[in-house]
């Protein structure tokens, strides 16, 4: 088993590597599906591994300087607090109901792979979309100048920040899956100016804090299998090197179906 471990950690970072996602949504399923790891173990041992992923990259993008510190913390703001809550109703479901928390982690999951795949369709045109009206803001020179602005500046956007960061949060503690696609869509309608690479680095800076969040209470709760977490290293660090190496051989528009066809299947097997 440890060598198709490693195999599948490859498979998964060569897509990461090719198509910027495809980690977080694809190993809690392969795990239960191919291998049989129990949910609330593969769950947990996917937000270990996705923790340690994603502080490399996001290490990138700090040195790159393409991360908006103030976004992350506000999507901390609400998601900590409800991953926290999502691992707690996980143990809760566990400890009070014994094998029963397996069968709601899979639909849980099953549901959010849905909900991933779709949005991994629509997700370029709505970036496509967002980043003209950007442009045009910018050659417009737009300032803020109604109270309302000033208002929606102030209050609302980073209210409804904190609010899709705590939706995100609590699903990643129930099934650690669609952290990346969620908060990609949710950011690019709050945030419209910012650029792909901006809202790529904000996003995986805040995932580090998701993921930390649930994997320390995950590895409190005992449902981490580091032996495995290893193994999927092993492959997946290289399989990010090549498949970013090969990404702009194979175009993108080709890859996102594929995967989200991926998802659709998964999803709709553990639903």
């Amino acid at each position: 088993m440890d060598y198709r471990i490693s195999l599948v950690g490859l498979c998964i970072g060569f897509l990461v590597g090719l198509t910027g996602m495809g980690g977080g949504a694809l190993l809690a399923p392969v795990m239960i599906l191919l291998f049989r790891v129990p949910p609330v173990w593969a769950v947990g041992t996917d937000m270990a591994y996705s923790a340690v992923t994603k502080a490399f990259g996001s290490y990138v993008h700090i040195r790159q300087k393409t991360v908006n510190m103030k976004i992350v913390l506000w999507l901390a703001c609400g998601s900590v607090p409800a991953t926290i809550l999502g691992v707690g109703v996980v143990q809760y479901i566990r400890h009070t109901y014994g094998n029963a928390v397996n069968g709601v982690i899979l639909k849980s999951i099953g549901v959010t792979l849905l909900i991933v795949a779709v949005l991994l369709v629509v997700k370029p045109y709505i970036l496509r979309r967002q980043e003209r009206k950007r442009l045009v803001a910018q050659e417009a020179g737009s300032t803020i100048t109604t109270q309302r602005d000033i208002r929606w500046e102030r209050f609302i956007r980073p209210c409804l920040t904190i609010g899709i960061g705590a939706i995100v949060g609590f699903l990643v503690g129930l099934t650690s899956v669609g952290s990346g696609t969620l908060i990609i869509v949710a950011l690019t309608f709050l945030f419209p100016r910012l650029s792909s690479k901006e809202l790529v680095g904000a996003d995986i800076v805040h995932a580090v804090m998701l993921h930390l969040a649930g994997a320390i209470l995950y590895f409190q709760a005992g449902t981490i299998n580091w032996g495995i977490t290893f193994l999927l290293l092993l492959g997946s660090l290289p399989g990010v090197v090549l498949g970013s190496r090969l990404s702009k051989y194979i175009p993108d528009r080709y890859m996102r179906p594929l995967l989200a066809t991926v998802l659709v299947i998964s999803g709709w097997k553990l639903i």
